[in-house]
């Protein structure tokens, strides 16, 4: 086993950097914000398979055209409850942001707002936009389309992306409720992050080309991913393509090619959903009760060997509170690719990450 290490690295710090690299990538100093935020915001979570890992991957296709840095994205069909964005090729983080945006004022509006966003490209972690709803004291929805990689089950042609969801609740004392997950045992980046470290996978998380239970992340990044709950999880994963494919007029289905070349546009689709909480319910009632059902389930009674009880999120809430004190570790290995793409542009990554 190859030794693994790690560089602490403060937020602040990670957030300049690639304020900068994508300034230098030809964004505007908004948008370039707004994927520093989404970026870091995954890494203090310790979702890392979503954070600044992907950002060389990124600057790859923004080079070779199959992304567009500044791009006209806008509402092109709309009523008051409900919008189509087109994202005119952009960076997914900078598209969905804007829909996400526009979801929440339409639900100040109506009580709820629903808002499809196409002409995108990998948005990172679903989490975030579901999240920019509970400073609202709204119900925050994301979810997103992407190349292909489940299969029907019993099949071994990938059909249907590994489309996330995001739900955000919010709380009173206790922390929002936060889903983010996956429609397989595990996001296709844990294999890549697993790959990196030099380690094998746990049967049962992917399968190689030929539809085989495979325990080597290489082969399983170049097969399928297993479905949670086998059917369940594979009809989630199609439910979510309509959402995001479907109602935007984006790719669908095997139309999304399972990779992408940098320079072809992704066409991927986004939905976005806000449920303005106090045009329901009166909000600090709704609060209180969210809180009650928190710690009913924190002060339920654990089986032995388990020490605490989590809710949705928390353990990424307790990361980011950590993290933002001490710093985030990234592997060693990330790190050097962050340097290396900072030579790259002209820039002084180690200057930039505090090193």
């Amino acid at each position: 086993m190859p030794t693994v290490t790690e560089t602490l690295v403060q937020a602040s710090n990670l957030k300049g950097y690639v304020r900068a690299v994508c300034a230098a990538l030809g964004l505007p100093e908004g948008d370039a914000r707004v994927m520093a935020d989404t970026l870091v915001e995954a890494d203090l979570r310790n979702v890392h398979t979503h954070g600044v890992n992907a950002l060389p991957g990124y600057a790859r296709r923004l080079q070779g055209g199959g992304a567009n840095p500044r791009p006209n994205v806008r509402v092109v069909k709309e009523t008051s409850g409900v919008a189509v964005v087109d994202g005119d090729a952009g960076m997914g983080q900078v598209v969905a942001h804007f829909a996400m945006s526009r979801a929440i004022e339409r639900a100040r509006q109506n009580g709820i707002g629903a808002v499809a966003a196409r002409n995108s490209s990998h948005f990172g972690a679903a989490a975030y936009y579901a999240a920019m709803a509970l400073a609202h004291d709204m119900i925050g929805f994301a979810t997103t389309s992407a190349g292909n990689r489940i299969a029907p089950i019993g099949g071994k042609t990938p059909v249907v992306g590994n489309n996330p969801l995001a739900w955000a609740i919010p709380a009173g004392r206790e922390q929002p409720i936060l889903l983010d997950m996956a429609q397989s045992v595990v996001a296709a980046g844990k294999l890549g992050m697993a790959a990196r470290k030099g380690e094998r996978i746990p049967l049962g998380w992917a399968l190689d080309k030929d539809g085989k239970p495979t325990d080597d992340p290489r082969a399983g990044s170049a097969g399928l991913l297993v479905p949670i709950g086998g059917p369940k999880g594979f009809g989630l994963a199609v439910v979510m393509d309509v959402l995001a494919g479907a109602l935007s007029g984006a790719a669908l289905g095997r139309e999304l090619a399972r990779t992408h070349q940098p320079n072809q546009p992704s066409r991927i689709g986004h939905f976005f959903m806000a449920i303005d909480v106090g045009q329901l319910e009166d909000v600090a009632t709704f609060k209180a009760r969210i809180d009650k059902m928190i710690r009913d389930v924190k002060e339920s009674e654990p089986a032995e060997g388990t020490k605490e009880l989590f809710m949705p999120g928390e353990m990424e809430w307790n990361a980011k509170r950590e993290r933002l004190q001490r710093g985030i570790p990234l592997l060693t290995s990330i790190v050097d690719d962050l340097e290396k793409l900072a030579d790259e542009l002209g820039l002084d990554g180690r200057n930039l990450l505090g090193l």
